[in-house]
């Protein structure tokens, strides 16, 4: 297991690429890049990134788009919206391709406020396939993340799309502080998940749900690291806090050691 960090940490202070050598002088060597814009889907804008990547020595474990720009359009009833956001779609997979990632972490459809998921997982199955075998053939796992405002708000949801759909590259992000703000055990997203998780991304939170830097709440990553032993996870875990979480950047590396002292202390 490897700890590293998001770029989408330091949004919206710096742009995507220049989040690069900050996070290059912070001595982490895995990312997470949250693409943030359609401009950065663009082939030269990755490139250039990736030569960025290069020279600090870090590598691209995920990508992540902005997933309310076409994944909800991925399901949905026209044709014709569906092979616009497939469009899309393929611009994010070269994106990951060139820049070296391994993994495309997918929010999907968002849910209706207040409301509960109500999926037709034998309709949605042929969409859920299509996008997971078109990420395998840019050699990219499809990872489906829980999301509380989104289709996966609910633990079951991994077992559900697993057993409708026939794709071998579907895999789970499972996202501690999403589970929580869906009043919803992380460890029970991780039972469902199983040995199909290839990406967590952490953050910590107190008693009242309001969100902190690891190391500053409540939460359990030891035990955590304990549960990933059992199914031998051997991914990475992403940071992913948000801007408001943290004064200033001294605190970000204090976080990431300590993460690193609980998750890479035994290889």
């Amino acid at each position: 297991m490897e700890v590293g960090i998001s770029t989408a940490c330091f949004y919206p202070d710096y742009l995507t690429e220049e989040t690069i050598p900050i996070i290059g002088n912070m001595g982490i060597k895995k990312v997470e890049v949250f693409l943030e814009s359609y401009s950065e889907y663009d082939e030269d804008f990755c490139k250039e990134m990736k030569d960025n990547l290069d020279k600090y020595e870090i590598e691209v474990n995920s990508i992540h788009a902005i997933g309310t720009q076409f994944e909800p359009q991925l399901f949905s009833a026209t044709s014709r919206q569906r092979k616009d956001a497939s469009k899309m779609l393929l611009k994010v997979l070269k994106a990951a391709k060139i820049l070296g990632s391994k993994i495309y972490v997918f929010h999907g459809p968002a849910l209706k406020k207040d409301t509960l998921p109500n999926i037709d997982f034998e309709k949605i199955a042929k969409y859920t396939d299509y996008i997971a075998d078109t990420s395998g053939e840019y050699g990219v796992k499809f990872s489906w993340e829980n999301v509380y405002w989104c289709w996966f708000s609910y633990p079951e949801f991994a077992t559900s799309i697993k057993q409708a759909t026939n794709s071998k590259n579907i895999y789970f992000t499972l996202d501690i502080k999403q589970a929580m703000k869906s009043k919803k055990d992380p460890f029970d997203y991780l039972k469902t998940m199983g040995k199909q998780l290839t990406n967590v991304h952490l953050c910590d939170y107190d008693l009242s749900g309001e969100l902190h830097l690891p190391g500053k709440g409540n939460f359990d990553f030891r035990r955590l690291y304990k549960e990933l032993k059992n199914i031998d996870y051997r991914g990475s875990l992403i940071m992913e806090v948000y801007r408001n979480n943290y004064k200033d950047r001294k605190e970000v590396v204090e976080s990431i050691e300590y993460l690193k002292s609980i998750f890479e202390k035994y290889k």
